[in-house]
Parts: C-alpha cells; sequence; structure tokens
C-alpha cells in the first residue's frame, strides 16, 4: 500500500513544482498588489537591466552585481556571508517611480514577468556570520536608490533584523558632497570586511557601553520630546529655527518609537540606553519605511543619542 501511496504523491508533487502555468507564476511580481515585495538575489538579476545612453548601467553597476560582487569580498575574507533580507520597493514619484514595468517586455514575456520590471529601490542585509553570537551579527547594509549607491556595516540583533550604525565612518555612498563611484565604494567596503573583527568588536565595545547606562521614564519622556522637537525644526518653515540635517526619526516613526519604548518598559520595568536605539531600530526596515532614509535616519539616531548623553 505504501509504494502505490508514495508514487501518487509524487506524481501530484511533481505537477504542483513542474506545471509551466504554476511555474510562470512564481516567475512573476506584482507590486500593484504589494509595494513592498521581498526577493532574493537571482529573481533580483532577471529583472530588466537599466542603461544609460551609452549602454552602461545607470548607477555605474547593476544592484545584483553590487550585492554579488560584495558577497564575494566577504567570502574571500572567509566571513561566511549571507544575503539575509533583500527588498524592492514602490515610491509615488511619477518621474522616478521604484518600479516600472515594461508592457513591450510583457508582450514577450507575459504579465507581471520578472524580466519586465525595473526595480531602482532596493535594500539588502548581508549577514556576516563568522563570530556571531546568539544576539548579535555584523551585517552589512546596501541601498540602492534614484539617488544612488549607500552601503553601511554594523552588528545587527539578529532576533529582530535590527542594524546598528554607530560610526559614520562606516558609511559610504557614491551621491552628495563626498560622493564615491562604485569602483570606489566596492574598495571602501573590501577595507572594511579585512579590518571587519576589530570594526565588530568596537561596536559591539560601544553596545555594552550603552546598555551600561540606565534610562528612566523620566529621561525616555525627554528623549522623546527632544525627538519631537528635532523633527519640527527640520520641517518648519521658518528659517530661523530650521534645522536641515536629517532627523531620526519622522512624526509617524515618534509614535511608533514611543509606544515601542512604553511596551518594553512595560514588559522590562526597566530601559538601558541601547533599549532605546534599538526601539528606533525595529523601524528602519526595507519593508517598512522609505528606502533612501533608512541608513541616514539610523545614523541620525545613534548621533543623537550620543549627544544626549554625551
Amino acid at each position: 500500500m505504501a509504494a502505490p501511496l508514495m508514487k501518487q504523491f509524487i506524481s501530484i508533487t511533481c505537477k504542483i513544482f513542474f506545471n509551466p502555468l504554476i511555474f510562470r507564476i512564481m516567475e512573476t511580481l506584482n507590486f500593484q498588489e504589494n509595494k513592498v515585495q521581498m526577493l532574493d538575489i537571482e529573481t533580483l538579476s532577471r529583472t530588466y537591466k537599466e542603461n544609460d545612453i551609452y549602454g552602461q548601467p545607470l548607477k555605474g553597476i547593476y544592484h545584483f552585481e553590487l550585492l554579488n560582487q560584495i558577497k564575494k569580498a566577504a567570502e574571500d575574507e572567509n566571513l561566511k556571508p549571507e544575503i539575509w533580507d533583500l527588498f524592492a520597493a514602490q515610491n509615488a514619484s511619477k518621474q522616478a517611480p521604484g518600479v516600472s514595468l515594461l508592457p513591450q517586455v510583457e508582450a514577450v514575456k507575459g504579465q507581471n514577468a520578472t524580466e519586465a520590471h525595473i526595480l531602482r529601490r532596493v535594500f539588502a542585509n548581508i549577514r556576516l556570520r563568522d563570530d556571531e553570537t546568539q544576539e548579535l551579527t555584523t551585517n552589512l547594509a546596501v541601498a540602492f536608490h534614484q539617488e544612488g549607491i549607500e552601503v553601511a556595516i554594523g552588528e545587527a540583533v539578529i532576533v529582530c533584523h535590527n542594524q546598528t550604525i554607530l560610526s559614520p565612518k562606516h558609511i559610504v555612498r557614491s551621491y552628495g558632497k563626498e560622493g564615491k563611484t562604485p569602483s570606489e565604494i566596492l574598495t571602501i567596503v573590501a577595507e572594511w570586511l579585512k579590518d571587519s573583527r576589530a570594526i565588530r568588536q568596537a561596536n559591539r565595545d560601544k553596545i555594552a557601553k550603552m546598555k551600561s547606562v540606565n534610562v528612566s521614564a523620566e529621561m525616555a519622556y525627554q528623549i522623546i520630546g527632544m525627538l519631537t522637537a528635532t523633527r519640527v525644526a527640520h520641517d518648519t518653515k521658518h528659517i530661523e529655527i530650521r534645522n536641515s540635517d536629517t532627523y531620526p526619526l519622522n512624526q509617524s516613526q515618534i509614535s511608533q518609537f514611543t509606544e515601542k519604548l512604553m511596551l518594553r518598559y512595560a514588559k522590562n520595568f526597566t530601559l538601558n540606553l541601547f533599549d532605546v536605539y534599538d526601539c528606533a531600530n525595529e523601524l528602519y526596515k526595507g519593508d517598512s519605511m522609505d528606502i533612501p532614509q533608512i541608513i541616514p535616519q539610523n545614523l541620525a539616531m545613534s548621533k543623537f543619542l550620543e549627544q544626549f548623553y554625551n
């Protein structure tokens, strides 16, 4: 009896996994249903390659090539890299949408075919697993979007994928006053990877120090108030009080951050400085906020807390 049942199971399984119609569905993306979608590197590599007028990658390198080259550099240093999270997102801009769907490619490949999508807003975490603890892993955050490319290195809290960016020295980007070429970015990232064990230890020492700083309820409320004032100073129309620096949290995020802090305090009856930072980090995710702001706001939060506590 077992053999016929096994044959039937294999037959049904083959029909499911090798049915061309079902396989075709697996080969599609639909950003109309979900503006943020999780991908793998193979899917990303099959999307449409956007070039400039000379036939070269528009940002100097394709997103999937950037990720693969960073991963290869980490492998060369025996850091056991793993592409941990990989998101693509749509945004509201009509001039430079995060996702474009090409009807001429759809006509050949099919409706919503992966190959018919241009993805301009991509975020990835590359986890370095060579010296993980139960709590922390070293992580490279990679943002690829309309403004350019941005890469940062720091520790991440494993259970919730919360990235820490504790030093401006460990961020590099292709735009702005100190913008680098993709080649220069890859060179800098390779240097980080060679020095990753020292970077890791310095970050873990800083995290331990943050955990040693107790935060009273009164201090927590003061932090929330200062974050609100910082947001107001950034968004105001009045130039005499305006501060153009990136703020750690926007108003919606401040509300979510406050709730997370209150819940953590209610659970543990205590808070430390890393708890405060970690509650903000829960909001800095590719599936829950605007991708170009993830790394800058994360760094802004660590700088804010460092200034607050000297």
